[in-house]
């Protein structure tokens, strides 16, 4: 898996120098933001590459050769005192590592058992949520994380969330299955839906 976090102009989409405030703006906010993203990239989602196939039986390197230059999409979010929400949804990649503040009374609500349910804040933790291309990848042997924001503390939260796609140009077959899956198209595809058409992709449209 590569260690570069920075790409030079590129026409393939989702990929390119990374769009963030220089110092001039953000004093250190680029600098600790990409070591942040390095950490990220080469201490964590490799090990959870690991866990997922091991978890399906398959050879504990076997999504390696899907990730030697992975996209990631790197967002800082702000939620205001009292008033910060992010609606029902599931992220679309093969999984989000979030960072959040340690909040006694949590935020972040998850669907699990047919209920939605808080997700306790633990200090020190990572949270990590399953996308809708792991479920297609796995023929939903692993299944997206429907989750929420519901922001209602008197302070506002920082949530820091890294969601990992594979290279742009990989191919997969879903699991027990003949058919190809382009990277790429999918991508496309749940970017219009989302922010082009607004109608939302993958299990998102789902969720009541």
């Amino acid at each position: 898996m590569t260690k570069a976090i920075e790409h030079p102009p590129s026409d393939k989409p989702f990929t390119g120098p990374t769009l963030i405030p220089d110092d001039t703006v953000a004093p250190g906010f680029a600098a600790s933001h990409y070591q942040l993203q390095g950490e990220i990239m080469t201490k964590i989602v490799p090990h959870l590459l690991r866990a997922l196939a091991v978890a399906l039986n398959l050879d504990p390197d076997w999504f390696e050769p899907y990730f030697d230059d992975p996209i990631l999409i790197h967002r800082t979010i702000y939620y205001p005192s009292e008033s910060g929400v992010a609606g029902k949804h599931t992220d679309n990649g093969i999984f989000t590592v979030l960072i959040q503040e340690y909040f006694p009374t949590p935020s972040l609500r998850v669907y699990t058992k047919n209920a939605w349910i808080d997700a306790v804040c633990l200090e020190d933790a990572f949270v990590i949520n399953l996308g809708d291309m792991l479920q297609l990848w796995t023929n939903g042997l692993f299944v997206s994380t429907p989750h929420e924001v519901i922001h209602t503390l008197s302070r506002s939260r920082i949530s820091i969330p890294f969601f990992v796609y594979p290279d742009v140009n990989a191919t997969f077959e879903p699991i027990g299955t003949n058919k190809k899956i382009n990277a790429t198209d999918i991508m496309l595809k749940n970017f219009n839906s989302i922010w082009v058409n607004k109608t939302g992709a993958g299990r998102a449209k789902e969720l009541k």
